[in-house]
């Protein structure tokens, strides 16, 4: 794979996109009348997350997701409501902050919520099965939430294939057919509503569950909550054994959904490439998701 930009100029754009990005999100909160002292980066990849110390605030900028999820307010005001609604019903998770309005709200260009931060305890080290089974009550959950909701991937998919277009220095042609080839092979899981669709949290993986000092575990990150079967939540977790201890998915509907979200991180890592290709490992992770989609693979 060859590259666009030079790897210093990536981190470069990068450092000062995350700069524009805290900035913003301290000058609105500070708009709102939160005293914020020394805000502190948590995570900075397709969002940045960052704590508003001393206060019990996270801001989450969409730095990047814009690109593939526009108009990306839309994908906000559905997170926040549906956490509202799970923080009501007592969930496990980490909710829209109580300290300002949640949002989103727009500045200097990016969108920007708010949470409420929850203290990890550094020493609980979770793992895929706690993961797997912390989904079941999640799951139960979520089949009252009474909003709408997308179909898994309906937005994602149809727009990464759009973007192909724009990298043809990041993948080869026949890598490019791979992708468009996988996509129609699957399309009636994101195009068409099955019966057994429910309202399921749509990135169920490791990185969006911490382990707390006071609440025990919470999910974050709802983001791409959707409709869907709960296979698609069981296959983000890439994780059969860890499925199988505590649910019983229809086995071919599993391996659809898994293929379906090979490709749909195949094109998020392909779509961002030029901002992230790198990072350590990132030419590995497209590499591995077109392999599962690989024809006898």
């Amino acid at each position: 794979m060859t590259r666009r930009r030079e790897n210093g100029q990536r981190r470069r754009l990068r450092e000062g996109r995350s700069r524009r990005a805290v900035a913003a999100a301290v000058a609105l909160a500070r708009e709102h009348g939160l005293r914020v002292g020394e805000p502190s980066v948590l995570n900075d990849l397709f969002s940045l997350m960052v704590h508003l110390r001393p206060t019990p605030v996270v801001a989450r900028v969409a730095t990047c997701m814009p690109r593939l999820r526009s108009p990306i307010a839309q994908w906000l005001e559905r997170e926040i409501a549906v956490t509202e609604f799970l923080s009501e019903q007592d969930a496990p998770v980490a909710g829209p902050s109580r300290e300002l309005p949640p949002g989103p709200h727009e500045h200097d260009g990016f969108w920007v919520s708010f949470w409420t931060y929850v203290e990890p305890d550094q020493d609980r080290i979770l793992t895929t099965s706690d993961c797997s089974a912390m989904l079941l009550d999640l799951h139960e959950v979520l089949r009252s939430y009474p909003g709408e909701l997308p179909l898994l991937g309906a937005d994602d998919i149809p727009r990464g294939l759009q973007l192909l277009g724009q990298t043809d220095e990041v993948l080869s042609e026949e890598d490019a057919e791979l992708l468009r080839a996988s996509a129609e092979r699957l399309r009636s899981l994101w195009e068409t509503l099955r019966e057994d669709a429910q309202p399921l949290h749509g990135d169920a993986h490791l990185g969006n569950l911490i382990a707390t000092r006071r609440g025990g575990m919470v999910w974050i990150d709802f983001e791409d909550v959707c409709l869907g079967p709960v296979e698609w939540d069981l296959a983000t977790m890439m994780d059969e054994r860890a499925v199988a201890e505590y649910h019983d998915p229809d086995p071919e509907l599993l391996a659809r959904c898994t293929e379906l979200r090979a490709l749909q991180v195949a094109l998020c890592l392909i779509v961002f490439s030029d901002d992230f290709g790198d990072v350590e490992g990132w030419d590995e992770g497209i590499r591995s998701m077109l392999n599962m989609l690989a024809p006898n693979s």
